[in-house]
């Protein structure tokens, strides 16, 4: 009774794709005979054949696009004038662009107005939008990351304000003055390596490619191309700039992004006595972010780096000072006071030092009276505050709680990845994964 009413009511089976399996009704949805096209896995080989032998696919629907292959083979020295005119609108001169983005920040900086002290709430700050874009345009070209928030806390400020916007000033003109030496080093880097040509070029070949360059002309890209190997004028002007920043930083209690801003103004420093400063403002940054591993070394790199001929210098011992501090914050108090002793040997009568000194003979009294637990559980806030955005918590968001798998989450004794005690794997047993792992058998 039923059956007798699906009679069919159009010749329409199953989709209207014209690969699809079952009848269509011509009238209705004309698809050409397409003899063989690239199915819903992409293209195999008996159509891979007409693309090799005719050029394109049997069908004729699918426009050939063999970019790759014209880049491959055709000569790479010629470039069309149009082309050339065409890639002017996207890439730009490097230098061009950071002497551009410093002068627009310099101009956003000093339009942002200061900020109100008000009684009752928190201060109102300003946006970052102003600045942001060519914030980081400078970001992009020093390949540096500088955040936004912290250049608008060091704006709040009332003594980096100023400071902030001399640095920047002083940067623009000296980039004015000597040029991007970063950009010239990275050239310069880039001109080394050797020169891969197109093609198969034989020896023989490229010997005749060679030209000989005249001396004055060789001489003069020399004196440009080749930048001095100690740091120039306008890099010291960027390293004072980033070590501005990241006072911005730790005014917002951004301690990680002040070292890694202090960590990547290393890179533009070339001379043993700056290098000595960075790494020892790095060693503070880490202290207070409370990795004391890292502190430790950059306070021993500045340690050893430090001039010693110029020991009346106010910031003479400061890297033995910070040394010594990121190995007394892991409880290693001998330690700490023989880098102090030896501080004291190269730069004797450092009031830093011997401040330092007095402050760990009080601390390891203090330590072998009181019982290890107590002095144990002291955690600086930088570490706090990271325990609480990466690590996992005793009682809260660990891994053995819940875990994410395919954008859900499960309890973790549904963990996929494991059949540990407890998962319900146990019950089937391993799947026959791989043959040997590094885990080692759990002991019963």
């Amino acid at each position: 009774m039923l059956r007798r009413q699906l009679i069919a009511l159009s010749y329409q089976r199953g989709s209207w794709a014209p690969g699809s399996k079952h009848q269509k009704h011509m009238s209705m949805n004309p698809t050409m005979y397409l003899y063989r096209f690239a199915g819903p896995h992409g293209p195999g080989p008996y159509v891979m054949k007409y693309w090799w032998t005719l050029g394109c696919f049997p069908t004729g629907i699918e426009r050939p696009f063999r970019l790759s292959e014209f880049l491959a083979e055709y000569k790479q020295q010629h470039v069309p004038i149009e082309v050339e005119e065409w890639l002017h609108c996207f890439v730009t001169n490097p230098f061009e662009e950071l002497k551009e983005a410093t002068s627009e920040l310099l101009k956003c900086l000093e339009d942002v107005p200061l900020r109100e002290n008000t009684r009752g709430y928190r201060s109102i700050e300003s946006g970052v939008s102003s600045f942001a874009a060519p914030l980081a345009k400078l970001e992009k070209q020093l390949n540096i990351r500088v955040p936004s928030l912290a250049v608008r806390a060091a704006l709040g400020s009332s003594f980096l304000r100023e400071r902030l916007k001399d640095d920047l000033f002083e940067y623009n003109e000296s980039l004015s003055a000597c040029g991007s030496t970063p950009h010239r080093r990275l050239a310069r880097s880039a001109f080394d390596e050797p020169l891969i040509l197109p093609g198969d070029i034989s020896d023989r070949d490229s010997e005749h490619l060679r030209e000989k360059v005249s001396v004055s002309i060789s001489e003069a890209v020399g004196s440009y191309a080749s930048p001095n190997s100690s740091t120039s004028d306008d890099e010291k002007k960027l390293i004072r700039l980033m070590t501005t920043f990241s006072e911005g930083c730790v005014l917002k209690e951004d301690y990680d992004s002040a070292f890694s801003l202090l960590c990547s103004s290393l890179s533009f420093s070339h001379d043993d006595d700056i290098d000595a400063v960075v790494h020892s403002n790095a060693s503070a940054a880490a202290i207070l972010s409370g990795r004391y591993k890292e502190a430790e070394f950059h306070g021993r790199q500045s340690a050893l780096l430090e001039p010693q001929a110029v020991s009346s210098r106010k910031s003479g011992g400061r890297g033995y000072v910070m040394w010594a501090t990121a190995t007394a914050c892991q409880e290693d108090f001998d330690r700490a006071s023989r880098i102090i002793e030896k501080g004291l040997e190269v730069f004797p009568g450092n009031p830093d030092l011997i401040a330092m000194r007095e402050k760990l003979a009080g601390t390891q009294l203090a330590g072998s009276s009181a019982s290890p637990l107590i002095t144990r559980i002291v955690r600086s806030k930088g570490q706090q505050a990271r325990a609480l955005l990466h690590g996992s918590g005793r009682s809260f968001d660990n891994e053995f709680d819940w875990v994410v798998f395919k954008n859900k989450l499960y309890p973790s004794k549904m963990n996929p990845s494991s059949n540990e005690m407890g998962s319900v794997f146990r019950r089937v047993g391993d799947f026959g994964g791989h043959i040997s792992t590094s885990r080692s058998l759990e002991p019963l």
